[in-house]
């Protein structure tokens, strides 16, 4: 063994080992106390997780015989916040203005010296923003139908491929030349993607405030120069 801690897994209330040997070989093992196995073999809980294939090595008790009927009918997409489709109009515009407020916010923070934290918020929580409308862009275009995953995972394989050569933008260096161009060219992928969400959902893309918005940026760190 190389290494092992331990963290929250995807289910409420749990945790899970992990463990890292030679090799790069790693395991990850949950235990469950017999009072809460009901509640966690439904559909709301690791079944979603198990619709993408497992394999039952013991079960003395029985206790998971409708397992694989469960597992069959089940849809992955409901674990870890993978996002519903179609969302509420007002959800998505809703979160639309917290993109679009954020980017000023990363601007007054690269201003103020505060790079660290500026970088962040662009890298992590306004990426965790334009990964919802990714997937959402995907689920649009299937009607549903697209299995998104969660928190990113194989984006590149159900991501609309314009999209996915878009997102080389979004992600800034730690450097502050490099933020500004991020947030810049970001905003003109978010409108994109977050406007063809909008016109799928009937929520209002905010044109006149994404311009206004990208204009101010413009200019705060043209001021800057």
């Amino acid at each position: 063994m190389v290494l092992t801690f331990v963290e929250r897994t995807a289910l409420a209330g749990l945790f899970e080992r992990r463990v890292l040997f030679e090799d790069a070989i790693d395991v990850d093992m949950v235990m469950i106390p017999l009072e809460g196995i009901d509640a966690v073999i439904s559909a709301d809980g690791a079944v979603p997780v198990l619709a993408r294939g497992y394999r039952v090595l013991a079960d003395k008790d029985a206790r998971f015989g409708d397992l694989a009927d469960m597992a069959t009918a089940a849809d992955p997409r409901a674990i870890h916040g993978a996002a519903p489709w179609p969302p509420a109009p007002e959800n998505v515009a809703n979160l639309i203005g917290d993109y679009l407020y954020h980017c000023v916010w990363v601007t007054k923070k690269l201003r103020r010296g505060e790079l660290a934290v500026a970088v962040g918020c662009h890298n992590a929580y306004q990426g965790a923003i334009l990964r919802r409308f990714v997937e959402w862009q995907a689920a649009a275009r299937s009607d549903g139908a697209t299995n998104t995953f969660y928190d990113g995972r194989f984006l590149e394989r159900w991501a609309a491929p314009a999209t996915v050569t878009g997102l080389a933008v979004s992600q800034a260096h730690y450097d502050t030349a490099d933020l500004g161009r991020s947030i810049l060219a970001s905003m003109e992928l978010f409108q994109a993607v977050a406007g063809e969400v909008a016109r799928a959902t009937g929520a209002a893309y905010p044109s006149d405030a994404h311009a206004s918005i990208h204009d101010w940026v413009r200019q705060a760190l043209d001021a800057d120069d």
